[in-house]
């Protein structure tokens, strides 16, 4: 099989992991396998998953009164727009900005009006951490943004990022649970996070956190003015209020997604356990051990890298720095090929998902003069891979569940 070919293969498995982690979908699913006995009357629906899932929370609940959404502007449709019983908020992510503290009062209002009998559908995916808050006292936006920025470029897991992120909110943590009057509440989670733990995506709005902050000598500057002990895990949330979580959507529901396609297509196809997690060029070079002497086909595995961001990043993510990290490891090997994508569409501070990589993508950068080392030390991966036409567009994402990388060994 071809380069060509190879790369339309990964980016047809890739897909068909989307369409099967589907926010509207996957609501769908919950619902039709007859979950769906409540008669919820309100609706909030937050992450970048979140319209998906609102238009499958319609598909089902017609008697829904109000509904808020609070998602990238990319997802607002016209169709929410033009109904009058949905409210939405664009919002920013991944560092808040006054848009998220707008609709985190905007989400508190919204809770206030509703009576304590109503029955609330929330659904959550990630992202939400940014796209709503309202800090702690003390904290300003600006404090807020420079804590996030620190976060977001530390190398730290998205365990300990939300951990110290519930710390400086208001609302998370559980601690949205104080606005709240119903006690009849229901939560569908898109996972995004390694062992789907209800208290990390999203930050747990809903779930009053019991994971510890590693500690920060930079954070801990800021405790310092919110008045809490250093040691001390999150706001906490003071409620008793009793909320039946299902999570609907995970890594490895996309990961079985290709595994199956990758069968129907005839191939070996196989499917790993192990997460990949850690430094991005790490995971590359672990990946190349594992898979660099195994059989042909189609190779699934998934989870969440990181990436140590210089003082000024270029373009790209952990998954085009993964990919470029792996090519240099394959330019003598013409029968490997690799897909590292984010489910979300959306990799760093780049417009795409990921990369598919080959021999040939060293070979293309070598000849146009590219120093993959250097690229990769600048966290510019992203530059790199748009020269070498080696990118993958994510632009018809509607749901995020971490990463999913794809290696597809010909012979």
């Amino acid at each position: 099989m071809t380069e060509l070919t190879a790369r339309e293969l990964l980016i047809m498995l890739y897909e068909t992991a989307l369409d099967a982690v589907d926010g509207r979908y996957l609501v769908n699913q919950w619902c039709h396998a007859g979950s769906n006995k409540k008669s919820f009357t309100h609706c909030v629906a937050i992450g970048k998953a979140s319209a998906a899932m609102l238009q499958g929370a319609l598909d089902n609940f017609p008697a829904l009164k109000k509904s808020l959404l609070i998602c990238p502007p990319s997802k607002i449709t016209r169709q929410f727009k033009k109904n009058k019983s949905i409210t939405s908020i664009a919002s920013s992510h991944p560092v808040p900005d006054e848009s998220s503290i707008e609709a985190g009062q905007a989400l508190i209002s919204f809770l206030a009006g509703i009576d304590e009998s109503d029955e609330i559908l929330f659904l959550i995916s990630g992202g939400s951490s940014s796209l709503v808050e309202i800090p702690v006292d003390n904290i300003s936006l600006d404090q807020l943004q420079q804590i996030n920025r620190y976060l977001l470029a530390s190398g730290k897991d998205i365990h300990q990022i939300n951990a110290w992120r519930q710390r400086f909110s208001k609302i998370k943590g559980g601690g949205l649970l104080n606005y709240i009057k119903s006690t009849a509440l229901t939560q569908l989670l898109l996972s995004d996070v390694k062992g789907d733990s209800a208290e990390i995506i999203g930050s747990g709005l809903l779930v009053e956190a019991t994971s510890q902050a590693q500690p920060d000598e930079y954070l801990s500057g800021f405790i310092a003015q919110t008045n809490q002990d250093d040691d001390a895990q999150s706001v906490k949330s003071g409620s008793s209020i009793h909320v039946d979580t299902f999570i609907i959507g995970n890594n490895k529901l996309a990961m079985q997604a290709a595994y199956e396609a990758a069968k129907t297509e005839g191939l070996a196809s196989f499917i790993y356990d192990e997460f990949i997690e850690g430094d991005a060029c790490q995971a590359a070079e672990r990946l190349y051990k594992l898979l660099k002497d195994a059989e042909p086909g189609i190779h699934v595995l998934g989870g969440e890298t990181t990436v140590k961001l210089p003082e000024s990043p270029g373009i790209g993510g952990r998954n085009q720095t993964l990919a470029l990290a792996f090519a240099r490891l394959i330019a003598d090997d013409p029968d490997l090929h690799l897909l590292a994508a984010g489910t979300d569409g959306v990799d760093g501070n780049s417009s795409c998902a990921g990369a598919v990589v080959s021999k040939y993508t060293s070979i293309k950068a070598g000849k146009m003069g590219f120093d993959i080392n250097a690229e990769i030390e600048k966290a510019n991966a992203g530059l790199l891979l748009m020269a070498t036409d080696d990118l993958v567009n994510g632009d018809n994402s509607n749901t995020n569940v971490m990463d999913i990388i794809i290696v597809y060994r010909t012979q």
